[in-house]
């Protein structure tokens, strides 16, 4: 189980009467909304936001007005910070280890949404998150096909040079994959909310217009790895959805298409491919040459591991990362595009070389225990409060998106995608404590 056993107080009555009467809940109530806001575009408004939320409940719990409740997935985030301080006692440079230490204040967020959200209505916010999320959207695709772009100074937009008519699609961050892993997670929860007839029309015709703005945003992200973790993510949220009959049906549909595919001339594929930007995007994820860099990266992370497989080396140790490198481009004649401090590409060998055989446990456990509780309050008998088993849906496949993506980038580390995955897990731990506390007989009144 994601939350514990414990039963309900009355302090947990779900959509409380009274939460709305305390001015710090009011408090608490603005800065979701500015977190809200600040998601799809500024990780300044992120981190006031984030700030806030810490400040108003640690005064609620000291003023007995909040209570903590133990969540399991806890224990992995209490792990994973345990491998990282090992891993930076015991490497070869501990001080500028201990300097990564400051990435970890974000580590509380999804504890203090869960804490927000678990006796609010979540549609409010998410409809602001949704607003947002299509303007930048919008920004976004205008970027592409123009090249234009205001909002970042003019040595970021020299940064990125068109594929073919295409350019990156960043929206207001600094990298397309930055801004890709932001898409991939709203998307996902915006999606299957078109379908839940319990909210009302004028709201899923807002989700659906999120869902389609901001997969738009993403294929034109051209980033390979946010695109298969898309892929993952429609096809998990399909299995969960959709009637046996109707995935037979799909999967027929799907088989006749790769059919008529294997038709087509040979040489309309290559020109696709060659001449189209997307069609040579999607030719690179299976090509060795156009992967190469990343392949090189993770053998030296392999060879890091197969060194220190206990300990890791320590964050921010990138004196010891290097001659990893350094010995793999001279083995094998290649160039490294990045120094070993942009990283390896693949968040679980980075957590392993970073922090350790600890700290992977404890990214693993964290992600695996989530998902689990995810997938089972969806599939249980609790009731559907306010569309809650659509919203769950569309969580558990932005989590599955992300952890695919992972393999291939640092998605998890990234400041502004860090900050919707911990929103997104402390708004799936509230919806899964929403549907037990339904259950739950009323308190007596007296």
């Amino acid at each position: 189980m994601l939350l514990s056993k414990k039963t309900p107080s009355k302090s947990d009555e779900f959509m409380s009467d009274t939460l709305g009467s305390s001015k710090a809940e009011r408090v608490r109530s603005f800065f979701l909304y500015v977190l809200m806001l600040s998601i799809p575009f500024s990780i300044a408004g992120d981190d006031f936001a984030i700030i806030g939320l810490y400040l108003v409940t640690i005064f609620l719990l000291i003023t007995k007005k909040e209570e903590w409740i133990s969540l399991k997935i806890q224990y992995g985030v209490i792990i994973l910070f345990l491998g990282a301080l090992v891993a930076t006692i015991a490497s070869a440079e501990p001080l500028s280890g201990f300097k990564y230490f400051r990435a970890f204040w974000r580590y509380g967020l999804p504890f203090l949404v869960f804490l927000a959200l678990r006796k609010r209505q979540i549609h409010p916010y998410l409809r602001v998150l949704a607003i947002v999320s299509i303007i930048i959207a919008i920004y976004a695709c205008i970027q592409s096909f123009t090249g234009m772009d205001f909002l970042r100074s003019e040595n970021l937009q020299g940064s990125y040079r068109p594929y073919g008519k295409l350019w990156n699609a960043v929206g207001a961050f600094s990298h397309h994959l930055t801004y890709g892993g932001v898409s991939l997670v709203l998307f996902t929860l915006f999606a299957p909310a078109v379908f839940e007839t319990t909210l009302k029309r004028s709201d899923r015709l807002l989700y659906a217009f999120g869902a389609l703005c901001n997969l738009t945003g993403l294929v034109l992200t051209l980033g390979r790895s946010v695109w298969l973790g898309a892929i993952a993510a429609i096809v998990v949220m399909a299995l969960i959805t959709l009637q046996k009959k109707s995935l037979i049906i799909i999967l027929i549909l799907v088989s006749i298409g790769f059919g008529a595919y294997s038709l087509v001339d040979p040489g309309i594929k290559k020109q696709f491919f060659q001449n189209s930007t997307i069609g040579n995007r999607i030719e690179s994820i299976t090509s060795m040459q156009a992967n190469r860099d990343r392949l090189m990266m993770w053998q030296a992370a392999v060879n890091m591991i197969k060194d220190n497989p206990i300990l890791g080396l320590g964050p921010e140790n990138d004196s010891m990362k290097q001659p990893y490198y350094d010995k793999l481009s001279k083995e094998k004649n290649h160039r490294f595009q990045h120094p070993a401090s942009v990283g390896v590409h693949n968040i679980y060998l980075q957590t392993w070389v970073d922090f350790g055989l600890i700290g992977i446990i404890g990214y693993l456990f964290w992600w695996l225990v989530l998902l689990f509780a995810v997938i089972k309050a969806i599939k249980s008998k609790l009731p559907n409060v306010n569309g809650s088993n659509a919203w769950l849906t569309g969580l558990f496949g932005g989590f599955i998106g992300i952890m695919v993506a992972g393999v291939f980038e640092n998605n998890f580390r990234d400041g502004e995608v860090q900050t919707v995955i911990f929103t997104a897990m402390g708004l799936a731990m509230a919806l899964i404590h929403q549907k037990r506390c339904a259950t739950q007989p009323p308190p007596v009144r007296r």
